[in-house]
């Protein structure tokens, strides 16, 4: 609190009562601050001067009392000394964090090169002045002096500056043996670099999730490649590895579960965009306004509940990679026209910004729906679906690919037997009505069935009446049909019948030999019919 030299000791008195302060600072006609009034000196005084005495009055009293000790003044002298040596000011101008320092009564007396950088302040600005007074004018947020002096201990706290950096200051008292602060040294440290850097490493760790969780995801599906040799898909494939090569924008329609994301990833792994990321959003997934937010990222406090430190796209994140955008065709209209710009332009702004930002992503899209006929009903622009449908590509459903059904669920079986510790195998009449089974759900149906067999069959051996009900249902339903229901064509049936005994004979006799002689064919008639059926 402060209080002028033409007041009086009453008005001392109701300042120090109405606050819980120890001392006035006492400021001139000018402002200037030119001395302090402390409690002790009131308690000393009172007997000996009047209320109606202005503090100017009682200043001079109080000098012609106090006679400040020999050893007081020389070590105030030592200071002030110090302060103003040559090489003091060298030492403190060599260093790379600020110094500021004040008196004890909070006026600046002295700064070093440093804090002049870090705040682009000059001495004339600071020098003589109390801190009550730098922080009116709005070079500094708050003052650690002041703190050091109301506390009597070192204070450390975070300062921002007129320019909008922010710096850590540290605040020392230096006290005389009447254990009254001199001087307060400020130690400076620009703090603003030091969080951007904070920031920008919090950023690097989630982009190395997001791609840590995306190699973690290629390695669990990089061996299904080897999943397609159905004739089907060799012609699929022969297309996918030439278009991987290249930048043009893929569609892959197809059911849902038949692999299209399996497809995106793989193109992904054999183009020269492999080691970038690979990101995925399911546009069906959210709502229009968080698939907006995925996708452009925005700026702090854009709308209510966005982060405060903002938060990339993965436009952006996904830059120099691949942007995987499933079931493209729930993507809300609004969108569409946003997504448009961002393929023709290779460009786009995040929400609450100003500032265009620049990328380079190779985009792949896939839906489960027609696209076209989406279009024709007005739901999908025409413009965005000519963009995306560069190299359209129609994966077939799995029961188009019947050959691939055993390979995929021997993989399945593997790869879940590793993940629960199991030994679990499928018997040759368990895999015979996985063959047969039309798997309305596709890839994802077949492995999630798999998973279920591991984890739920009470030995080893998975047999038949461990499978499913729909599955043995569907068995038994096509026996009937093919024995005693309608007539179907004659190599259908035949395929069949010689399917279930070759399965009979070899689960009994064990051997292709003994099956073979009890069959009465060769051999390698029972091993070719093995490899044809992929038993």
């Amino acid at each position: 609190m402060r209080i002028g030299v033409s007041d009086d000791l009453e008005r001392a008195v109701k300042l120090f009562s109405g606050s819980e302060e120890e001392y006035l600072e006492i400021h001139d006609q000018e402002g200037k601050t030119i001395g302090i009034l402390t409690l002790d000196d009131m308690k000393e005084l009172f007997q000996e001067v009047q209320l109606h005495q202005s503090v100017g009055e009682i200043i001079h009293k109080l000098s012609a009392i106090e006679q400040p000790s020999q050893n007081r003044s020389r070590i105030k002298n030592d200071y002030s000394e110090l302060l103003e040596n040559d090489i003091f000011t060298d030492i403190i101008n060599s260093l790379y964090d600020g110094v500021f320092i004040t008196d004890g009564l909070g006026i600046t007396v002295k700064i070093n090169k440093a804090y002049e950088r870090i705040t682009n302040l000059k001495p004339e600005q600071l020098i003589g002045y109390h801190m009550e007074e730098i922080i009116k004018a709005g070079y500094i947020s708050k003052s650690a002096s002041i703190q050091v002096i109301k506390e009597k201990k070192p204070v450390t706290l975070m300062q921002t500056i007129h320019n909008g950096r922010n710096i850590i200051v540290s605040g020392t008292p230096i006290f005389n043996e009447k254990k009254e602060i001199l001087y307060v040294i400020n130690s400076v440290r620009d703090i603003t670099e030091l969080l951007k850097l904070k920031l920008r490493i919090e950023e690097f760790q989630e982009l190395k999730n997001l791609r840590q969780s995306t190699n973690a995801t290629f390695l669990s599906d990089s061996t299904q490649s080897s999943f397609y040799h159905s004739e089907k898909m060799k012609k699929t494939f022969e297309i996918i590895d030439r278009v991987a090569k290249t930048d043009a924008k893929v569609l892959l329609q197809g059911e849902t579960g038949v692999g299209k994301t399996m497809v995106a990833k793989y193109i992904h792994e054999h183009s020269n965009r492999t080691s970038g990321s690979f990101l995925e959003l399911n546009c069906s997934a959210l709502p229009s306004s968080l698939i907006e937010a995925e996708l452009f990222g925005y700026e702090p406090g854009a709308f209510t509940g966005a982060l405060a430190k903002g938060k990339k796209g993965l436009l952006e994140i996904a830059d120099n990679g691949t942007l995987f955008l499933d079931e493209i065709g729930d993507l809300p209209l609004e969108l569409q026209v946003k997504l448009l710009k961002v393929i023709e332009d290779q460009a786009f702004i995040p929400i609450g910004a100003s500032k265009l930002k620049q990328i380079n992503v190779r985009i792949i899209a896939a839906s489960h729906k027609n696209i076209k006929n989406l279009v024709n009903v007005g739901e999908f622009r025409e413009d965005l679906y000519y963009r995306l449908n560069v190299v359209p590509i129609e994966i077939p459903s799995l029961q188009d690919r019947q050959e691939e059904i055993i390979p995929m669920a021997e993989q399945f079986l593997e790869e879940f037997n590793k993940v629960y510790g199991m030994t679990k195998t499928l018997s040759i009449e368990a895999l015979n009505i996985l063959h047969e089974y039309k798997w309305p759900g596709n890839i994802r149906e077949l492995k999630n069935c798999i998973e279920r067999l591991v984890v739920t069959s009470p030995i080893d051996r998975i047999d038949p009446e461990d499978l499913p009900y729909e599955l043995s249902e569907t068995s038994n339903k096509k026996n009937d049909y093919i024995y005693e229901m309608e007539i179907i064509p004659l190599k259908e049936a035949l395929d069949h019948v010689e399917r279930n005994l070759i399965t009979r004979a070899l689960k009994k006799y064990k051997t292709t030999r003994k099956a073979a002689e009890v069959l009465q064919v060769s051999q390698s008639t029972i091993v070719q019919k093995m490899k044809k059926w992929e038993i």
